[in-house]
C-alpha cells in the first residue's frame, strides 16, 4: 500500500488554492450540461482534479459514465481515455494491479489509432508505476522509455506535464538500482520542467529526489538539506498524501543519521496527520517509525506499545484490503454489464443496417426487373430508357462502393490518405466498367425497344393498308 500512494504524484498537477471551489463549479456545470461531448470533457476535468487534490479516490460512477459515452458515441479517442481513468481506479482505489493493467493495455491500441500522443504517454506512465509497484525494474524501464518515446510535440500545450512525469519516473527508477548520477541527470531536468509549470508540489518531489541521489552519493549534509526542504514544502500544503510520499523518506534518512529526536518528531506529525484523515497506511507506518525511535532509545515500554499499535493498525490495513478487493470484484461487474450493454446497442445497430442493405438490395433487384420488363413490353422514348438504365447502374456501383465502404476503414484505419487510394483504386476500376455495362445495357434495351416499336408500326400500317 505504501508504494501504491507513491505513484499519485505521477498524476498530480497543482491548482493554486480553491480546489474544492473549482470542483464544485464542474458539478455545477455538469449538472446543466446535456451534449455527450461537453460531459464527458466535464467528467474528465473532475476527475483530474481529484488528482490536483491529493486525493486517491477517483469516483468510480463517473468513470463509468466517461465509459459509457464513449461507448455511444463509438470513439476511440474518448474510450482511451476513458480506460485510463478506469486503470487508475483499479491502481489508486483497489490496488488491483492485474486489472489495472488490462485496461491501461486496452486503451493503448486505440490511443494509437488516435495518434493521441499525450493519452498513449499517459498510458505508459501508468503502467510503469504498476511495474514499480510489482517490483519488475525490467519493465518500469521498458514502459518509461515508451512512454518518453510516446511524448506529444513540444509545442503542444500538454508536452511539460507529460514529460515531467517521465522525467520524475526516471529519477524513481535509477534511485531504486542505485544509479544516483543518472537519477541526478533527470532530476535536475525534472527541476527545469518544473520551473515552467511553477509547481511546489513537483518542487517538493525534486527535492526529496535530490536528497536521495545526495544519500547515495554519501554527502549526507546535502541531502539532509534537500530532504529537510522537500519536507517543509510538504508541510505548507494542504495535500496530505504529498507528507506520506515525502516524509517517510525524510524519516528513515534521521534514523540512518542517527538523528532520533528529530525521527521521532516527524513520525509524531505523521501519526497525527493519519490520525486526521483517518488513515491506516499513515498510521501504521508512523506507528512502525515510533518503535523504531524507541528501540534506539532503549525504552522498551513505549517500543512495545507502539508495536502493537502498529499490529493493530496492519491488521486494519489488511481489513482495508479486503474492503477494497469485494470493491474492485463490484467495479469489475458493473464494467462488464456496461460493455454488454454497449455490445447489445451494438449488435442491434448492426442488425438494423443489415436489414436495410438488405431492403436496398430487394428494391435494386425490383426496380431492375420491372425495368427490363417494362422495357420490353411498352412502347417508351429512347432516351427515357438511356436515363432510367444510368440511373440504375448508377444504384448498383453506389450500392457496391456504400457495402465496401466500413471494409474500407477498417483495413486503413480510418487513414484519410489510404481511404482516398483505396477509392482511386476502386473508381479506376468501377468507372471504365460501369461505361462499358451502362453502353451494353442502355443499347440493348433500345434496340430491343426499337424492335417493339417497329413491330407496332407495321401492325399500325397493316391495319390501315386493310
Amino acid at each position: 500500500m505504501k508504494k501504491l500512494l507513491i505513484c499519485l504524484c505521477c498524476f498530480i498537477v497543482v491548482q493554486s488554492g480553491f480546489t474544492q471551489n473549482k470542483t464544485d463549479s464542474l458539478n455545477a456545470v455538469l449538472a446543466a450540461t446535456n451534449n455527450p461531448i461537453e460531459r464527458f470533457d466535464l467528467y474528465s476535468k473532475i476527475g483530474e482534479e481529484y488528482f490536483s487534490s491529493g486525493n486517491n479516490n477517483l469516483d468510480s460512477a463517473s468513470c463509468l459514465k466517461m465509459l459509457e459515452i464513449a461507448q455511444q458515441l463509438d470513439n476511440d479517442s474518448l474510450l482511451a481515455i476513458s480506460y485510463n481513468f478506469i486503470g487508475n481506479i483499479f491502481l489508486l482505489n483497489t490496488g488491483d494491479y492485474s486489472k489495472a493493467l488490462e485496461f491501461f493495455f486496452k486503451g493503448v491500441p486505440l490511443a494509437e489509432k488516435e495518434n493521441d500522443k499525450r493519452r498513449l504517454s499517459s498510458l505508459y506512465v501508468d503502467i510503469s508505476i504498476v511495474y514499480e509497484n510489482l517490483e519488475n525494474p525490467t519493465e518500469q524501464i521498458l514502459y518509461i522509455r515508451k512512454a518518453e518515446a510516446s511524448l506529444p510535440e513540444k509545442n503542444s500545450p500538454v508536452y511539460n506535464y507529460m514529460v515531467r512525469q517521465v522525467q520524475y519516473n526516471y529519477s524513481r527508477y535509477f534511485l531504486s538500482v542505485r544509479k544516483p548520477d543518472s537519477a541526478m541527470h533527470y532530476t535536475q531536468a525534472l527541476n527545469e520542467t518544473n520551473l515552467r509549470l511553477r509547481s511546489i508540489l513537483y518542487e517538493s518531489y525534486a527535492q526529496m529526489l535530490l536528497g536521495g541521489v545526495h544519500e547515495q552519493l554519501g554527502d549526507k549534509e546535502l541531502a539532509n538539506f534537500h530532504f529537510k526542504r522537500a519536507n517543509a514544502q510538504s508541510d505548507s500544503m494542504q495535500y496530505s498524501y504529498v507528507k506520506f510520499i515525502i516524509k517517510p523518506v525524510y524519516i528513515n534518512f534521521l534514523l540512518k543519521s542517527n538523528k532520533i529526536a528529530a525521527a521521532q518528531e516527524q513520525a509524531q506529525q505523521l501519526l497525527e496527520t493519519g490520525k486526521k484523515i483517518n488513515n491506516y497506511d499513515f498510521k501504521q507506518t508512523a506507528a512502525g517509525f515510533l518503535r523504531s525511535v524507541y528501540d534506539s532509545l532503549r525504552q522498551t515500554d513505549s517500543a512495545y506499545y507502539y508495536a502493537r499499535l502498529e499490529s493493530a493498525f496492519r491488521d486494519s490495513v489488511f481489513s482495508s484490503e479486503k474492503t477494497n478487493k469485494i470493491q474492485s470484484l463490484a467495479f469489475s461487474e458493473q464494467l462488464r454489464i456496461t460493455e454488454e450493454e454497449a455490445k447489445k446497442r451494438k449488435e442491434e445497430e448492426q442488425l438494423q443496417q443489415n436489414i436495410q442493405y438488405i431492403l436496398i438490395a430487394l428494391g435494386i433487384i425490383t426496380f431492375i426487373i420491372l425495368f427490363l420488363l417494362l422495357s420490353r413490353s411498352i412502347i417508351i422514348n429512347a432516351k427515357v430508357i438511356e436515363f432510367f438504365g444510368v440511373i440504375a447502374l448508377l444504384i448498383v456501383f453506389e450500392f457496391l462502393n456504400l457495402l465496401l465502404h466500413p471494409f474500407l476503414e477498417r483495413i486503413t484505419h480510418h487513414s484519410p490518405v489510404l481511404m482516398l487510394l483505396a477509392l482511386v483504386c476502386i473508381a479506376a476500376l468501377l468507372v471504365p466498367l460501369h461505361h462499358k455495362l451502362e453502353k451494353w445495357a442502355t443499347h440493348k434495351l433500345v434496340e430491343n425497344n426499337k424492335a417493339i416499336r417497329l413491330a407496332a408500326a407495321k401492325k399500325t400500317i397493316e391495319k390501315l393498308e386493310k
